[in-house]
Order: C-alpha cells, then sequence, then structure tokens
C-alpha cells in the first residue's frame, strides 16, 4: 500500500518489483489465484521493460484491480482480508488513473 499510495513522481518501476515479487510468491501457493498472477506478471514485465507504456500499465492495473476484488469475495468474509484486498483494488484504480495522466 505504501508504494501505491505514495507520489507517482517519487516512485521508479523498481519501487513495484519487490512488492510484485512478495505478492507473487504468496499467490502461487493459493488456489484460484491463476489469473491474478497472470496480471501481476505482465505488470512485472511492462515495470522490466525500458519503456513503459503507460496506457498498457494503466489497463494492467485496472484490471488487477477488477481481479483483486473478485479475489476478495472467494475469502469470505471471516478476518480483516477482504475489506484490505478491496483498499489494495482502490488504490490501484488509483494509480492506473495516475499513470494514464502521464
Amino acid at each position: 500500500m505504501t508504494v501505491l499510495e505514495g507520489d507517482l513522481n517519487d516512485t521508479t518501476p523498481q519501487s513495484g518489483k519487490g512488492v510484485i515479487d512478495q505478492w507473487l510468491e504468496q499467490l502461487h501457493k493459493t488456489d484460484n489465484a491463476k489469473d491474478i498472477t497472470n496480471t501481476l506478471e505482465q505488470v512485472k514485465t511492462q515495470l522490466e521493460s525500458d519503456q513503459i507504456n503507460p496506457q498498457e500499465l494503466s489497463d494492467l492495473l485496472n484490471t488487477l484491480a477488477t481481479q483483486t476484488v473478485e479475489f476478495s469475495t472467494l475469502m469470505g468474509s471471516e478476518g480483516d482480508i477482504a475489506p484490505r484486498l478491496d483498499g489494495l483494488a482502490s488504490a490501484l484504480r488509483t494509480l492506473a488513473g495516475q499513470m494514464q495522466h502521464q
């Protein structure tokens, strides 16, 4: 959340790659996470690119936000995981919007 909610001008592609790697490690252990894992891999590839395409990255982040909300519904209402995933989805959508205005 710190990376996503930070100032986009102060954020580098490398800021997100470590976080993505941590998420991917956890998601590879989780059932029903294939779609979100694939999208995260695409985001990581985009961040590793020499020339990031802001529109494509924005589209990927919006897709990831939608998949995150869908994934949160699979988590059920127990505990605080679903609301935290919903917050993550909101932050992803905000970042996607900022990418479109770069």
